[in-house]
């Protein structure tokens, strides 16, 4: 069963910049889009359990800061997987192994609801 917790007033979120929050022992990356809709993302990595935090964000596509695999932000989705090491493109061959035989996982993505001012994210 889910419940709903409040985590902050919503203009503590600027349009477009990512901000970190912890909810009862969970890191979740949280940001409010251009038109007021906000998405959440538990604040780790689907490839290594690595913080997102320092990912960079262009609309909804979150980059990983580690390996730039790519997430939509708001549905969790794997749009790329393993793209980079350390800012170096990684060719096919190598961006496989480097994978570590995983397969693209989305990441786990929370209900954010707006209510009378105030944010809540749904556990």
């Amino acid at each position: 069963m889910s419940r709903r917790i409040l985590i902050s007033s919503v203009e503590n979120f600027p349009v477009g910049e990512l901000k970190t929050i912890n909810v009862e022992g969970t890191s979740i990356l949280v940001v409010r889009l251009a038109g007021g809709r906000f998405c959440a993302v538990r604040n780790r990595c689907a490839h290594l359990p690595l913080s997102m935090s320092g990912g960079t964000l262009d609309g909804t596509t979150l980059t990983c800061p580690w390996h730039s695999s790519q997430y939509d932000i708001c549905t969790g989705e794997n749009l790329d997987w393993v793209r980079k090491l350390a800012g170096v493109k990684l060719p096919g061959w190598s961006r496989k192994l480097i994978a570590l035989g995983k397969q693209p996982q989305p990441l786990t993505t929370y209900p954010v609801i707006e209510e009378d001012g105030d944010l809540y994210i749904e556990l």
